[in-house]
């Protein structure tokens, strides 16, 4: 209950700043990103997902502005874990979080209407839910010394941190108000919250934006 009026109350705030924002650009952006989710003992899991939302771009001098915002993004994962024979493991995850990007950004205008620009800086992300089946085709004798068994979980109550520290950096173009871009954000901190592993997650991602002057 705590962490859901965390959120409604990151939402408000953020509504209730966008008198404020207006005095600068805003940018509404939607794009497909890929997460890759590894560990030294836990073998790569990647994500389809998609996020939106609006980047806030405070203009500083020499063609440099300050950037942020807020998205929510939704993945989807299906991974087959195979064993001997025919024995494997299906895990089936779906992915919900919000992001918080500051940017450092520095746009080249190039001709009329036209430019490119370069940004990089740290990603928040904060986990929201990560529902997981599994989907156990493992014989009695390995199910019971791996102990996985099927069923469903979600990964941020006893497996996951909620909250996802990335550095990343990328660029794209401008035309007119029409903004296309991609870029790659490095996970830095440990997400195993039962400190057996060391598991992080990056994401590369492309985007389309509209700003709105």
């Amino acid at each position: 209950m705590k962490i859901k009026l965390f959120y409604i109350v990151l939402f408000t705030v953020f509504l209730g700043a966008l008198p404020v924002i207006a005095q600068n650009k805003i940018t509404l952006e939607t794009g497909y990103f890929n997460p890759k989710r590894i560990g030294s003992q836990t073998s790569e899991t990647y994500f389809d997902a998609i996020r939106i939302g609006a980047l806030y771009e405070y203009n500083l001098k020499y063609n440099f502005a300050l950037q942020s915002g807020l998205f929510y993004n939704i993945g989807y994962s299906n991974k087959t874990q195979k064993y001997i024979s025919t024995d494997s493991v299906v895990y089936k995850t779906w992915s919900h979080a919000l992001e918080i990007p500051i940017r450092v950004v520095y746009n080249q205008p190039l001709f009329k209407d036209f430019k490119i620009f370069g940004y990089a800086g740290p990603n928040i992300q904060i986990g929201i839910a990560q529902n997981q089946k599994v989907i156990s085709n493992l014989t009695a004798p390995l199910e019971s010394m791996t102990g996985i068994q099927s069923g469903n979980n979600n990964l941020f109550k006893n497996n996951l941190n909620l909250v996802n520290f990335q550095l990343g950096a990328g660029g794209g173009v401008q035309w007119r108000q029409f903004i296309l871009k991609s870029g790659y954000d490095w996970g830095l901190n440990n997400l195993d919250k039962t400190k057996k592993d060391y598991i992080h997650q990056g994401q590369w991602y492309v985007s389309f934006g509209y700003q709105i002057k």
